[in-house]
């Protein structure tokens, strides 16, 4: 409701009066889907929009501001390029095949670059669910109301909105402990839920071949990690392969130069000055991060390895995708670097 008063009286336009011309927004999706669907038995909130919904976001884009590709972001960076007024990247993380099926049409109609941000093994793997859709797949199909949880113990959900909040408080959890010990958590989770485990049937991510037409048609598809460790809970010598890893991957199956990166989980607390020093040293000249955007130019300047991006969720009506488009989510918000300059 606050979202619709707010676009009601043009707050949108003070939001871009008080960023200015010289910011990058930098949009962060992650699915397009209808979460809400009766047989969705995935991770909802990592849906970031309906495919109706993210046209609209789309005709909104293209009136205010000016889309840039990644290549303007590293000339930027790396040799003083200017970009144009209102600059703005649109950015997928982990390659989910609606980002194919759904996405991609829409940006070609709308004319758009994108960048995908691929969690490979998904590209070599396509059926099979990362650990969130693992977890959500459970909770969905389990008949149980009350259990033993891994991790947050016993506890009762007898109703669609009790289950959903424990899920979510389990969620959390997970992301908290070693990747190493993630594997045990979700194993007792399935016992305990008595569910079978899912299907490998039905195509999930993205296949290679699907990848380079999208390359082929003006997308660009960057490394994500080969696993998607959150890059905190993993070893330093993880860190370094997972970074290398998956930018071998996909310079080998689709000849792109690779040059741009994207934090798992992406909070400034899930990715550390190794991970900063890694992406040096195999000659990444962007990253990106979840922290709120949009972020002054200069600063993008100063912290490349750092970008901050406008995070997208599936119960953004229009009227909050309008408002973080323009700043709101960052209005007020200390920045946050791991690196400072």
């Amino acid at each position: 409701m606050l979202a619709k008063v707010l676009y009601r009286v043009k707050a949108d336009k003070f939001m871009d009066a008080y960023w200015g011309r010289s910011r990058l927004t930098v949009l962060a999706y992650h699915r397009i889907n209808d979460s809400y669907a009766p047989d969705f038995d995935f991770y909802g909130p990592n849906v970031s929009a309906t495919p109706e919904m993210f046209e609209r976001h789309l005709e909104y884009i293209g009136k205010n501001f000016n889309v840039v590709d990644l290549q303007a972001v590293v000339d930027f960076v790396e040799n003083g390029k200017p970009l144009p007024a209102r600059p703005l990247l649109i950015t997928f993380d982990d390659g989910y095949l609606d980002n194919y099926e759904f996405a991609f049409p829409s940006l070609k109609k709308y004319g758009f670059p994108a960048v995908i941000f691929l969690m490979t093994r998904g590209m070599t793997n396509t059926n099979e669910r990362p650990w969130w859709d693992e977890c959500a797949y459970y909770f969905f199909h389990t008949r149980k109301t009350s259990a033993d949880l891994p991790l947050i113990g016993k506890l009762e959900f007898p109703t669609p909105q009790e289950r959903e909040n424990v899920r979510e408080k389990l969620m959390k959890q997970l992301k908290l402990i070693p990747e190493a010990e993630k594997r045990a958590s979700l194993d007792k989770l399935q016992h305990v839920l008595e569910v079978p485990s899912p299907s490998m049937n039905g195509q999930i991510f993205m296949n290679w071949e699907q990848v380079r037409e999208l390359v082929a048609n003006g997308i660009t598809c960057q490394p994500h990690t080969v696993n998607h460790p959150i890059l905190t809970r993993i070893s330093e010598t993880q860190v370094y392969e997972e970074i290398k890893q998956s930018r071998d991957h996909i310079q080998q199956e689709t000849g792109q130069d690779i040059v741009a990166f994207a934090y798992p989980n992406g909070r400034v607390a899930d990715y550390n000055q190794a991970a900063l020093n890694a992406l040096r040293e195999y000659g990444y000249k962007v990253a990106f991060t979840l922290t709120s955007g949009p972020m002054p130019n200069g600063d993008v300047k100063k912290h490349p390895l750092e970008i901050r991006r406008v995070y997208l969720g599936r119960r953004d009506n229009f009227e909050v995708f309008v408002m973080k488009a323009m700043g709101a989510s960052a209005f007020g918000e200390p920045p946050a670097y791991v690196e400072a300059k």
